[in-house]
This record gives C-alpha cells, sequence and structure tokens, in this order.
C-alpha cells in the first residue's frame, strides 16, 4: 500500500477546481490544500476523515476541508462518486493567511445540518459533475459560474468555523508529521515493539506522541494503529487468496481472535464475509494508470447525475444529453 504525505493537484488554469468523475477502490491517507466535495452518485464507500470513519451511500455529500488528513474505501459495492476539489484561495474572505475556514458538512452524519436542503448542493454538484463532460466552449464559464455560486451558498447555509493558527508552517508540519506516522505505521505493522520504534523514528517519547495525536486528530496511538492494519487487511481481503490467519498476521495482529473482534466492530461484518461479498466476479474492473480508480459506464454515471437536476429556474435536462 501506497501513502501520500501531500497531494499535489493540478488545475487547469482557467479552472477554479478539479472535477472527477470515478469508481473510487482506495485511497490511502493523504492531505492537500484544497477543499474536496464527494457526492456519490451510486453504491456506497466509507470516508476516513481522522479521526472519524462514515459510510456515504448514494445521494450522500461531504466536504473535506483543507489540509484535512482522509482516505477512501471501497465497501464492498460497485460506486460512481463525483468529486469536486476546490483551489483553498478561493476560500480566502480574510487577509489573515493564518486563518481558516471550517465547514460542517457531510449528509452521512447529520451532526451539525445545512440552513438549507441537501437537495440543494446535490443538484449544484450534479450541475457541475454533467458539465464537465460537455467539450462546449462555454461549459468552463458555466462551470465557472457554478463553482462561484457553490463556495457562496457554503458560507451562507453550511455551519463554519474560522480557525486561527500561530502560523500556517506549523499548521502544514502537523499535517506532513501525522502521515509521516501512519507511514512508518503502514511499513513496520508486523513489529512487536511498534510503539518504541516509532517514538525512535520521530523523536518524540510515548506521552509525547500521545499528546500530539490526540490534539491533531484525536486518535490515540492504538487507535491509528489498528485502524491502519484494517485498512491493509481490506486490501488483501479483497486482491489476494490469503486466508485470514495469514492476513492476520500480515497485518500484526497478535491472533485470529482479535483480527476478527476488530474487523467486526469497525466494519460490521466478519472477514469471510467481506472476502466473500469482493469475489472476482462482483470486482469492478481495476484502472491500473490510475492509483485507486476503478472502471465505469460514463452514461451510466451522467444518467444518474441528471436525475439529481430538476426543471427549474430555466434549466432544461436536454441541455445535458449526450452527444
Amino acid at each position: 500500500m501506497n501513502s501520500y504525505i501531500f497531494e499535489t493537484i493540478e488545475h487547469h488554469k482557467e479552472s477554479p477546481a478539479k472535477i472527477i468523475i470515478t469508481s473510487i477502490d482506495h485511497s490511502d491517507y493523504h492531505w492537500h490544500y484544497d477543499y474536496e466535495l464527494i457526492m456519490v452518485v451510486k453504491g456506497e464507500i466509507i470516508l476516513s476523515v481522522l479521526p472519524e470513519f462514515c459510510l456515504m451511500q448514494e445521494g450522500d455529500i461531504a466536504l473535506v476541508n483543507s489540509k484535512e488528513v482522509h482516505g477512501f474505501q471501497n465497501n464492498n459495492q460497485e460506486n460512481i462518486c463525483l468529486i469536486i476539489q476546490i483551489k483553498n484561495e478561493f476560500f480566502d474572505l480574510s487577509d489573515d493567511k493564518n486563518q481558516a475556514y471550517y465547514f460542517y458538512l457531510n449528509s452521512a452524519k447529520e451532526a451539525v445540518k445545512p440552513r438549507i436542503s441537501y437537495t440543494h448542493f446535490q443538484r449544484t454538484l450534479a450541475q457541475i459533475g454533467l458539465e464537465s463532460g460537455h467539450m462546449k466552449k462555454t461549459s468552463n464559464l458555466r462551470i465557472q459560474g457554478l463553482i462561484y455560486m457553490l463556495i457562496s451558498d457554503l458560507f451562507d447555509y453550511i455551519p463554519h468555523d474560522i480557525q486561527q493558527f500561530a502560523n500556517e508552517a506549523v499548521q502544514n508540519t502537523d499535517s506532513e508529521e501525522v502521515l509521516k506516522i501512519i507511514r512508518f505505521i503502514e511499513k513496520h505493522l508486523i513489529y512487536d515493539n511498534l510503539t518504541e520504534e516509532l517514538c525512535k523514528s520521530i523523536g518524540m517519547s510515548e506521552k509525547g506522541l500521545y499528546r500530539f495525536l490526540k490534539s491533531t486528530i484525536d486518535m490515540t496511538l492504538k487507535e491509528l494503529i489498528d485502524v491502519t492494519r484494517l485498512n491493509h487487511a481490506i486490501y488483501l481481503l479483497s486482491y489476494t487468496d490469503k486466508d485470514n490467519s495469514t492476513i492476520a498476521s500480515e497485518c500484526g495482529f497478535c491472533n485470529d481472535n482479535t483480527f476478527y473482534r476488530c474487523f467486526k466492530k469497525m466494519y460490521g461484518m466478519t472477514p469471510l464475509v467481506y472476502k466473500n461479498n469482493t469475489a472476482d466476479d462482483k470486482k469492478p474492473k481495476r484502472i491500473k494508470e490510475v492509483q485507486g480508480y476503478l472502471d465505469y459506464s460514463k452514461r451510466e454515471a451522467f444518467q444518474l447525475l441528471k436525475k439529481y437536476v430538476e426543471i427549474e429556474g430555466g434549466l432544461r435536462l436536454d441541455a445535458y444529453a449526450q452527444d
């Protein structure tokens, strides 16, 4: 499994956002400066924004804030997702570069509800996704207008906080340090003295590491190790023929029972049930050129997006008919 300390997102010079329609296999923990909106168009995925996890089902939308450590995981079935990555500079409403806006948008959790229906955001996101499939000269202009409207709606209707940092360098360093810790854990899952070796590698005491993880991602080291081991177990269950005992050992679990208990607690099913649900004939085809993405039907994706676009305010569905 690969880890990414920092993901560089390339944008078209005339566009404030990068738009991706894809089927997700997995995405290891990473972070980037962009604000990222995810809409599940088909199926379901597991979204991890440390320290929390949530199951996103068809129609759910979520926003990953700038510099948040996050990852995705396929949940045993085909999925199609719309991902919109917006440059963080378009969220700078203040001259203070040490301020950042943190939005609470996740329809799968609904811990904090927006001041407008989720349907409003589904429609806007679907319009952006549909426009991205066109080659018309006006499509980029339309996408820009929709993105600016989306950003305005986030500020107007989504609860958010203003986070103040001592300086931007400290904020970036914390994210990099978290990913450095995760990368070390991934590479040394089977170590009996993993905690001791990790502390030596990063130059922290065990107590200092505990305080750092609690303050940055609100997780203990044991919780982070268990999550990382389970992520690797998911990969092995999905794409190898190894038995449960072998997988438990390769992921660093002390015995099969511990592996079974942790897995069922996290995913609500046993490793065997998960493996049977990802039989070869049920797996989407992998796209080898793109890590973590699977093949999908473009026609199906656009047909599914259309259902979120209502005939309203002069907007016509036939404007999105595919050539």
